[in-house]
């Protein structure tokens, strides 16, 4: 960082970072640990599944009904409410023994989750201005590329050891942790509610999906990332079913998987640089 930015800007970069951090591994770490679940509740995998489902659709609907709105909003309080929602739901994902009311918990975690990642992006473009901001950027996106190769690692070691309830209790104690921190440290900005903005996200989308390539992007990185989840899903099932390898080396085997992904994004930047985005 330019030794000319205050040192609580940097403070508070960091900050927004290991919020979107914590977000990718509320999503992640859960996923060597799907046999776990499936036995202790004594449920198909189906359901299990649905689980890991339900969440991925409900952050993505977040990202599409926050998107044009939310620079209207007070970000802090967005980002507030979405840690004590997640703590909330999270710690009953952590001792409720019913799988309805774990199912139930764990879609609303999945709702405080999918606020994150807009609001933080969002306060850091704020915070920061020209060569500073895309400095900052750099930073975040370390982080938020960091989390899915870190995540089941982390999630098959402490399933291995404490089970699913230590997971969800490791959750439990970062998500409280940023709520303390960012709650005394994150600046208040007072949003007035801005008109138009209805007619602005339906403006919005009208347009995306009226446009042929607006339309194959999305058809494209729907089967992507259907591919990706696929084998994100039934891997943990087919290494401990058949294969019988414990929780903690599941997860260091999703790393092969989400090292590439890092070096495919890398590759790309430097592909675009030579070559032409535009059809």
């Amino acid at each position: 960082m330019p030794i000319n930015i205050p040192h609580i800007k940097v403070f508070v970069l960091y900050l927004l970072s290991i919020a979107t951090f914590f977000a990718s591994l509320n999503q992640n770490i859960y996923t060597p640990i799907i046999p776990l679940i499936r036995d202790t509740f004594s449920v198909s995998i189906n359901w299990v599944n649905f689980t890991v489902s339900s969440f991925i659709f409900i952050i993505a609907m977040m990202q599409i009904i926050l998107g044009t709105v939310i620079d209207s909003k007070n970000q802090k309080r967005l980002i507030l409410i979405s840690l004590v929602t997640i703590s909330i739901s999270t710690i009953i994902c952590a001792y409720t023994p019913n799988f309805i009311l774990f199912m139930i918990a764990r879609i609303i975690q999945a709702i405080g989750t999918g606020i994150i990642p807009l609001v933080t992006i969002n306060m850091i473009a704020q915070l920061f201005e020209g060569e500073a901001r895309g400095r900052a950027m750099g930073t975040y996106q370390i982080l938020l590329t960091l989390a899915p190769a870190i995540s089941p690692i982390l999630g098959g070691l402490i399933g291995q050891y404490y089970g699913y309830r230590g997971i969800f209790l490791f959750l439990f104690l970062i998500s409280v942790s940023l709520l303390i921190l960012i709650a005394y440290f994150l600046p208040d900005d007072e949003k007035n509610n801005a008109q138009g903005k209805t007619i602005s996200f339906f403006k919005n989308y009208i347009a995306i999906f009226s446009n042929y390539l607006g339309v194959s992007i999305i058809i494209v990185s729907f089967f992507v990332f259907f591919i990706y989840f696929a084998i994100l899903v039934y891997l943990p099932i087919l290494l401990n079913d058949h294969y019988h390898v414990p929780l903690k080396i599941i997860g260091f085997l999703y790393l092969p998987l989400t090292v590439s992904m890092i070096l495919g994004s890398m590759l790309f930047k430097n592909l675009q640089k030579k070559l032409s985005l535009t059809i």
